[in-house]
């Protein structure tokens, strides 16, 4: 009986992610050929395919040329503030399968590890949802999730789609294989993917204390955590002379600590502006395609500030409804975030930050229970995941 409910899980997340990526590869392409380029367009050749390059602007650009050439070498001299696991991958892929390793090609690589990865960061969310709280909870939790308003990061030459593959499976390994040293294992990997990665100790270590006559002298394990970390600072060492550059690099974008006085005062006026912007008359006088992106691409800071403020609500209600060790993770995801932003964007990346704290999507998928809220959920969500596709794809900013 359990084998066969495994079985019809794994078919509802394959179904999800293949009706989720079809909708959005073509939905993003529809929209390329339709909404003109904004000021941040770098370079738009599609080989081999001919429509994935789409998916690789902004920081795809940089894990693109990353995996071309490696950190701080001529021409574009790539930050190590961008971790390496996601590059190696893209170039080990190109390698393996051969043609050519050029940008263009690597960027077509980046989106189909992407793809790859998807799927069992689907079905990790869906079997640690589904353990805890049941199928009805575990397939709203995927469907919000698939069909999030910044779901296109999920397809994009960005490290979210790995991330949270990795991170959602050391959760799994140790919540429903009660396998700790695999969790901890694959945290090191997440480490190695993002910064973030290193918060996965906190959950695995409450685990272990739930788990405590189980797992007993196993807690050595949790040495392995953060071991991506440690073994790309040693790096950084070893080539650089500086294994601080991961986080230090960060002042390239702008990005300064702050306090919560100064986040706060920055975050609202900021948003304020955003808003305003939205709210300006000026688009009656320009309602084309380009002029509706180039006005909703000046609300930035407005819709970060939502995205935050969504978060924020769920993870209180999370509070009640997951253990503290999700919650906990959930929160570190999301929050420290918010006190290191840049000057002009204080919650720059925000959007993306929530898409990966994926205990906020059980906690969503708990309240949604009732089928038609999660169909109206679905229907505004994803309306509003198609206008950031379409600003992302005709290079307008949007996390």
């Amino acid at each position: 009986m359990e084998h066969k409910k495994e079985g019809q899980g794994l078919w509802f997340v394959l179904a999800v992610f293949a009706l989720s990526r079809v909708f959005y590869l073509v939905a993003g392409r529809w929209l390329a050929e339709r909404v003109p380029v904004g000021r941040f367009q770098k370079f738009t050749s599609d080989v081999p395919f001919g429509t994935l390059n789409i998916w690789a602007h902004f920081d795809g650009e940089h894990y693109t040329h990353l995996a071309l050439y490696g950190y701080l070498h001529p021409p574009y001299n790539v930050s190590p503030a961008f971790f390496p696991l996601y590059p190696l991958l893209v170039r080990s892929f190109a390698e393996l399968f051969g043609g050519p390793i050029s940008a263009d090609a690597l960027g077509v690589w980046g989106v189909i590890v992407s793809l790859v990865a998807l799927p069992f960061a689907l079905w990790f969310v869906y079997r640690i949802a589904e353990d805890g709280w049941g199928t009805r909870t575990a397939r709203g939790t995927v469907l919000t999730l698939a069909f999030f308003p910044t779901t296109l990061f999920l397809n994009a030459v960005y490290t979210e789609s790995l991330f949270l593959a990795i991170s959602a499976g050391a959760i799994w390994a140790v919540r429903v294989r009660k396998n700790l040293l695999l969790a901890c294992l694959l945290a090191g990997l997440a480490s190695a993917t993002r910064l973030d990665g290193i918060f996965l100790g906190l959950p695995l270590a409450c685990e272990w204390f739930r788990e405590a006559r189980r797992y007993r002298w196993q807690a050595l394990y949790l040495i392995l955590a953060p071991s991506g970390l440690a073994l790309y600072a040693a790096y950084l060492w070893w080539r650089f002379g500086k294994p601080q550059l991961f986080f230090t690099d960060q002042k390239n974008w702008g990005r300064r600590p702050v306090g919560p006085v100064t986040a706060f005062r920055e975050t609202w006026e900021k948003a304020g502006a955003g808003a305003s912007q939205l709210l300006t008359p000026q688009l009656r006088h320009n309602p084309t395609p380009a002029g509706i992106a180039n006005h909703l691409a000046g609300a930035t800071n407005a819709y970060n500030l939502a995205f935050l403020i969504f978060a924020v609500i769920i993870l209180i209600a999370g509070l009640r409804l997951l253990p503290l060790g999700l919650s906990a993770y959930a929160f570190l995801l999301v929050v420290p975030p918010v006190f290191l932003g840049t000057e002009d964007i204080p919650l720059m990346g925000m959007p993306r930050y929530v898409l990966v704290a994926f205990p906020l999507f059980i906690t969503l998928g708990r309240l949604l229970k009732n089928r038609w809220l999660l169909s109206g959920w679905l229907i505004l969500s994803t309306a509003f995941s198609l206008v950031l596709c379409a600003m992302f794809v005709s290079w307008r900013f949007i996390a």
